[in-house]
Protein backbone atom coordinates (compact mmCIF):
# COMPACT_ATOMS: atom_id res chain seq x y z
CA UNK A 1 0.00 0.00 0.00
CA UNK A 2 1.47 3.36 -1.37
CA UNK A 3 1.58 6.45 1.58
CA UNK A 4 -1.04 7.94 0.22
CA UNK A 5 -3.24 5.39 0.13
CA UNK A 6 -2.72 4.19 3.50
CA UNK A 7 -2.90 8.09 5.05
CA UNK A 8 -6.48 7.50 3.03
CA UNK A 9 -6.70 5.00 4.49
CA UNK A 10 -5.95 5.59 8.15
CA UNK A 11 -8.53 9.15 8.21
CA UNK A 12 -11.28 7.36 6.44
CA UNK A 13 -11.04 4.55 10.06
CA UNK A 14 -10.55 7.43 12.22
CA UNK A 15 -13.50 9.67 10.64
CA UNK A 16 -15.23 6.57 10.94
CA UNK A 17 -15.11 6.61 14.85
CA UNK A 18 -16.13 10.37 14.63
CA UNK A 19 -19.38 9.34 12.45
CA UNK A 20 -20.50 6.72 14.59
CA UNK A 21 -19.89 9.28 17.67
CA UNK A 22 -22.03 11.88 16.16
CA UNK A 23 -24.96 9.47 15.01
CA UNK A 24 -24.70 7.92 18.64
CA UNK A 25 -24.91 11.46 20.02
CA UNK A 26 -28.05 12.55 17.80
CA UNK A 27 -29.72 9.91 17.79
CA UNK A 28 -29.87 10.47 22.25
CA UNK A 29 -30.43 14.11 21.22
CA UNK A 30 -26.83 14.87 22.72
CA UNK A 31 -25.53 16.57 19.94
CA UNK A 32 -24.00 19.84 20.16
CA UNK A 33 -23.96 22.64 17.18
CA UNK A 34 -20.29 22.48 17.43
CA UNK A 35 -19.85 18.35 16.78
CA UNK A 36 -22.40 18.88 14.34
CA UNK A 37 -20.44 21.71 12.31
CA UNK A 38 -17.25 19.61 13.61
CA UNK A 39 -18.29 16.74 11.80
CA UNK A 40 -19.43 18.52 8.67
CA UNK A 41 -15.68 19.89 8.31
CA UNK A 42 -14.38 16.41 8.62
CA UNK A 43 -17.03 14.82 6.09
CA UNK A 44 -15.52 17.68 3.63
CA UNK A 45 -11.92 17.26 4.08
CA UNK A 46 -12.36 13.31 3.69
CA UNK A 47 -14.89 14.17 0.51
CA UNK A 48 -11.78 16.20 -1.23
CA UNK A 49 -9.61 13.10 0.18
CA UNK A 50 -11.55 11.15 -1.96
CA UNK A 51 -11.84 13.23 -4.90
CA UNK A 52 -7.99 13.40 -5.41
CA UNK A 53 -7.85 9.83 -4.67
CA UNK A 54 -10.73 8.86 -7.78
CA UNK A 55 -8.71 11.35 -9.72
CA UNK A 56 -5.17 10.02 -9.37
CA UNK A 57 -6.13 6.72 -9.61
CA UNK A 58 -8.67 7.58 -12.97
CA UNK A 59 -6.07 9.72 -14.63
CA UNK A 60 -3.36 7.46 -13.84
CA UNK A 61 -0.83 10.53 -12.05
CA UNK A 62 -1.06 11.97 -8.67
CA UNK A 63 -3.99 14.78 -7.37
CA UNK A 64 -5.19 16.97 -9.68
CA UNK A 65 -5.72 20.95 -9.39
CA UNK A 66 -9.34 21.68 -8.91
CA UNK A 67 -12.48 19.73 -8.58
CA UNK A 68 -13.32 16.28 -10.44
CA UNK A 69 -16.65 15.84 -11.14
CA UNK A 70 -16.87 11.80 -10.27
CA UNK A 71 -19.35 11.32 -12.88
CA UNK A 72 -16.31 12.04 -16.06
CA UNK A 73 -14.29 9.11 -14.01
CA UNK A 74 -16.08 6.47 -15.50
CA UNK A 75 -16.35 2.76 -13.59
CA UNK A 76 -12.76 1.97 -13.96
CA UNK A 77 -12.48 2.35 -10.74
CA UNK A 78 -14.64 0.13 -9.25
CA UNK A 79 -17.12 2.30 -7.40
CA UNK A 80 -19.35 1.65 -4.63
CA UNK A 81 -22.54 0.43 -5.97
Amino acid sequence: MTGERARLVIALRHERWVLERVAYDLAGGRATARQCAETAVVLERVARQLREHAAAVSFGGGPVDGVVDAGVLGDEGGGAR
